[in-house]
């Protein structure tokens, strides 16, 4: 009974398969047919829609610089949280530095003493000598006199003009520095067990882990003074006793000086203007400043976004040389296949065409729909290249494998042998099915990625990649192959190339002399035919197991790949004053973006309970390994009993460290705190895994504390969220990737196996890529590098989805791209690139290249072989007819018969072995 209903699945399934494959020839004969018929017509027509879409581009596009705020998660708990601490305390952009919720423009100034050798004594390093601090007010002249023009140049701007203002003054932090107080007391500077300089006079005043750094010194000192004394005891020449004070802690040591100009941008029109006095400062500074004292590093808001922006842009043409080395290889390698009537090397030529016009269409539509362009989208330009690319010698070889039978034996008229009704389907069914299965998923993951990421960047760049994969795809489908046809009308008409003039009935005539092939790998070939059936065995069975482990490696590493906001590696080399400030923080500075607990309703706040769960909390972050010692919680310097029930002004009523982090409001005379904040601190800002886990426990204590509604922010969350959600969006596309192409594949070309290897391949790719930049170069999820990760797994798609389905044929049309890309990237190597995408760009294609070339020469091979050989025994073990079997495990393990329908033509290109047997 069982067996009896395994048949008639096995049938049904075979009659769906059947169907499927017949209504899919019908499909691809018919468009044979029109693009024969009206291969001008269709030509004209997709070159006269892609044209006036790319003038659509160049008349309404509008390119928007790119930096890491488009990563930003807009519906994420920081967003949501700032929203409420700005509806709770109202605008902070003119706040001190630790009760902002930005990134503010700003100047940092990092300060040092210049060493006249290479001596780092403490006396050549100290900060603490008059003529440094001279030097340090001269330097403050000069940055407050540099001005700006606004638009129209009638008026000019200085920081005076600009900066942020509190208390009637202007903002710079650590302006202790500048103070008399300072100039006076420097070389007996007391150390203050608080940390906080202030000078009541000028009201200037400085932390000093911000202005000294955490390596300054002190030491104790003593101070002789004389007790009071008799005249009368001196007359009679007794000596006055003396005796020592008590110990003096003074600041002996100091490593380095910090300023901050901070600037304010109540709006839009003030914050350019201070975005544009900040980067006049800086060139000043990196460009014109000299001092034979003192040695600068100074940063602003926008300088690391500046300098890799414009190195990007002055190396840009650099990629663009590198594409074009690119495509010069795989033309010169495609136009060396066939002889000199059937080579079609041109043919290359009209696939640039064929990129650029799809490219102009694209962002045409996009620029026609008012969807704004940003600068990465140019990396997707250059993974469909290579897409691109490898589709064109997927043609071409498949036209050379297919056109070699009809070449004609003897001298008889070549019009009568060439029969393109016939040619052009079996060409177009070689390759078109499997561009369309590689169309399907990236269109398909892509769409899904787009709706759920909560980011506007990839969202954007998701779509931008689905609409620019199908419009690629279609003028694949009509001009390029509209420009087959005609090559193939050439062909038959016996034109030379693209000349006009005819070539003699007899020159098809079959070389019949011994080719360099086969002259070259007869041998080797008849030894890798000869050889032993158990090593082979052993061998493939290596090989398999070989990736599986790799597999398994691969993926393992994959999850230990850490995330980063900055590493040094992002700067260019010429960006040596940027490093110098951005090392020093690291090194000198234990001070991070520092983390506030807001309070958002009224609690009873002399309840000692309630005080001691606020503490708890400060406590609980002081212990964290990513934060510091710092804390500043009103409720030990202020009288909450004074707050709430004196009529002075508020102001009045609290002190300065406390302004704005408790919000009173005053109901039926009775005063009540609406909401309050408290504060402690990071120690770094490296965005690795550390400090994610850190922001994830601050929301964790939260949660778990009894204080009604608090809530932890910093502005340093919405960039960790941002890295979170990236690293587990490359996650996700692979996922999604390796099971829609599991999927697509198993229901266009019913093969299960075909889709199981494919599957195990298109792992392999994915994440031995990933792990290989990760084992050898440290690869790290940051915003640098996020968009090309999202784009590299759409490259190689085709060529292993077509490779799958014809293992027996060449591998020639596959490695003669890929070599060419190695050759590309190779010269692009001696090129002097310091930017940071573009290593990653170079190290993951090579790689990516390396990996395919293996899998589709080695590792394919091995696991068809494998397969094949456990389908054997299974039909030995069920001892079918020997009718059956052939049909059977031809239907089964058979790569190049996923969509014939038996006709003469068919019959020749789908052979089993891969090979052209008899002519037409």
């Amino acid at each position: 009974m069982s067996t009896s209903i395994t048949k008639k699945d096995n049938q049904h399934y075979s009659m769906g398969r059947s169907f499927i494959q017949e209504r899919s020839n019908h499909f691809w004969d018919s468009y044979s047919r029109f693009l024969i018929r009206f291969s001008w017509i269709i030509l004209f027509l997709s070159v006269f829609v892609t044209v006036g879409l790319t003038i659509c581009f160049l008349y309404f596009m509008q390119i928007r610089q790119f930096d890491q705020t488009a990563f930003i998660v807009q519906n994420g708990k920081a967003q949501k949280n700032a929203h409420k601490v700005q509806e709770l305390f109202g605008n902070d952009k003119d706040y001190r530095v630790h009760q902002q919720m930005d990134l503010y423009p700003a100047l940092d100034i990092i300060i040092k003493r210049k060493l006249s050798n290479n001596s780092h004594h403490i006396n050549e390093t100290n900060m603490l000598n008059n003529q440094v601090i001279d030097e340090i007010h001269s330097l403050d002249r000069q940055i407050q006199s540099i001005r700006i023009n606004n638009s129209n140049n009638s008026i000019q701007y200085n920081f005076a003009k600009l900066c942020a203002i509190i208390n009637h003054a202007c903002v710079v932090d650590g302006n202790y520095l500048l103070s008399d107080k300072f100039r006076r007391d420097a070389l007996h500077l007391p150390n203050i067990p608080s940390g906080i300089y202030f000078d009541s006079l000028s009201g200037a005043n400085g932390l000093a882990s911000f202005i000294f750094g955490k390596n300054y010194r002190t030491m104790n000192v003593t101070t002789p003074e004389e007790d009071y004394h008799d005249e009368e005891e001196e007359e009679e020449g007794n000596i006055p006793e003396v005796k020592q004070s008590n110990l003096a802690e003074i600041v002996s040591y100091v490593p380095l000086f910090r300023l901050r100009y901070s600037l304010n941008n109540s709006n839009d029109r003030m914050h350019s203007l201070a975005i544009q006095w900040e980067r006049e400062v800086l060139h000043y500074l990196n460009e014109k400043f000299q001092s034979s004292l003192i040695h600068i590093s100074p940063s602003t808001s926008t300088a690391i976004t500046d300098i890799v922006g414009k190195q990007a842009r002055d190396e840009g043409p650099l990629m663009t040389i590198m594409l074009l080395i690119f495509f010069i290889f795989v033309g010169f390698f495609i136009s060396i296949e066939g002889n000199f009537h059937t080579s079609v090397g041109y043919l290359s030529l009209c696939g640039v065409i064929n990129l650029a016009l799809a490219s102009g269409a694209t962002f045409g539509l996009l620029s026609v729909l008012r969807f704004e362009i940003i600068e990465p989208m140019a990396l997707i330009v250059f993974a469909v290249a290579i897409i691109d690319s490898m589709r064109i010698s997927i043609v071409c070889g498949e036209y050379h494998r297919i056109i070699k039978d009809y070449i004609p034996i003897s001298s008889t008229n070549v019009a009568t042998k060439i029969d393109i009704d016939k040619i052009l389907p079996s060409i177009i069914k070689s390759s078109r099915p499997y561009f369309l299965a590689t169309t399907l998923i990236l269109m398909i993951i892509y769409s899904i990625l787009s709706f759920l990421s909560p980011m506007l960047c990839t969202r954007y760049l998701g779509l931008t990649l689905v609409l620019y994969i199908f419009i690629d795809y279609l003028t694949h489908c009509t001009f390029f192959s509209a420009c087959l046809v005609i090559t193939l009308k050439r062909i038959k008409s016996r034109r030379h190339c693209l000349l006009c003039h005819h070539l003699p009935n007899d020159y098809h005539i079959r070389d019949r002399r011994k080719s360099l092939k086969e002259t070259i790998f007869k041998k080797p070939k008849e030894f890798l035919t000869n050889i032993d059936t158990i090593f082979k065995k052993i061998f493939t069975g290596f090989l398999c197991l070989l990736s599986i482990g790799f597999i398994i490696i691969s993926i393992w590493s994959l999850f230990s790949i850490d995330t980063r906001l900055y590493e040094d590696k992002f700067l260019p080399k010429n960006a040596s004053s940027l490093k110098s400030y951005m090392n020093t923080h690291l090194e000198q500075y234990d001070l991070g973006p520092v983390i506030m607990y807001v309070i958002p309703q009224p609690i009873d706040y002399e309840n000692k309970k309630n005080q001691a769960l606020i503490h708890r909390l400060v406590e609980q972050c002081l212990n964290e390994s990513n934060t510091n010692k710092f804390k500043l919680v009103w409720l030990e310097q202020e009288n909450i009993h004074t707050i709430l029930t004196s009529k002075d002004p508020m102001s009045v009523r609290v002190t300065p460290y406390s302004q704005n982090d408790i919000i009173v409001s005053e109901r039926n005379n009775k005063s009540m705190i609406k909401a309050s904040r408290f504060y402690c601190q990071f120690s770094t800002s490296k965005g690795d895994r550390h400090d994610i886990q850190t922001m994830n426990n601050m929301y964790t204590y939260a949660q778990e504390s009894s204080i009604p509604s608090i809530f932890p922010y910093s502005f340093i969350f919405s960039h960790y969220e941002s890295l979170v959600q990236i690293r587990n969006e490359i996650y996700l596309l692979t996922l999604f990737l390796v099971i829609t192409t599991f999927i697509i594949i198993l229901i266009i070309f019913t093969s299960f196996t075909k889709a199981l290897l494919i599957f195990l391949h298109v792992i392999a790719l994915q994440t031995g890529n990933l792990t290989c930049l990760y084992l050898f170069h440290n690869l790290t999820f940051n915003f640098a590098d996020a968009l090309w990760l999202y784009v590299i797994p759409i490259i190689f798609l085709d060529t292993l989805i077509h490779g799958s389905f014809n293992i027996f044929e060449s591998k020639w049309k596959y490695n003669r791209v890929l070599l060419s890309l190695i050759i590309s990237l190779s010269i692009f190597s001696l090129f002097s690139i310091e930017t940071y995408i573009f290593h990653i760009i170079r190290l993951s294609l090579i790689y990516e290249t390396i990996i395919c070339f293996l899998l589709m020469n080695f590792i394919l091979p091995s696991w068809y072989y494998f397969i094949e050989r456990m389908f054997k025994k299974s039909k030995d073990k069920t001892k079918i007819p020997a009718a059956t079997t052939t049909t059977t495990a031809a239907a089964i393990i058979d790569s190049n018969q996923p969509l014939t329908s038996g006709t003469e033509i068919q019959n020749l290109v789908y052979e089993p072995n891969g090979n052209m047997i008899g002519s037409i």
